[in-house]
């Protein structure tokens, strides 16, 4: 969808269904995606606070593609580390480290760049 122009809005770790057999993420439970880039008009965009960057929480700031980085990013965050520590490798904490990070410039510039880098590491 981020390759149509897309942004997603309320996407986290309970919109993807793991199907251990096959081996696949799969996307489930989108709530919505607006076309993007777009202001926001409201004090915040919905969702969960835990996967919410910091411009989906500040009035008249732009919501673009590398929100949904930023989503994703903390996806992987959540799925990759529990109790006992990181489940992946370092080069694959580094791809969501940066993924999440507060600064939009700081992150991937789209989702086609963070899957790139997963994919790579």
């Amino acid at each position: 969808m981020s390759a149509a122009g897309y942004v997603a809005v309320d996407l986290y770790d309970g919109c993807f269904l793991y199907d251990f057999d096959a081996h696949l993420m799969r996307l489930i439970d989108l709530d919505e995606y607006r076309p993007g880039p777009f202001v926001l008009d409201s004090d915040r965009l919905p969702g969960s606070r835990r996967y919410l960057s910091p411009e989906e929480l500040t009035r008249g700031a732009t919501i673009d593609g590398r929100t949904t980085v930023h989503a994703l990013g903390r996806t992987l965050h959540h799925l990759l580390d529990g109790p006992a520590g990181w489940r992946g490798t370092a080069a694959e904490r580094a791809v969501a480290d940066r993924a999440g990070r507060s600064d939009p410039a700081a992150r991937h510039p789209t989702v086609a760049a963070l899957v790139r880098d997963w994919r790579a590491v």
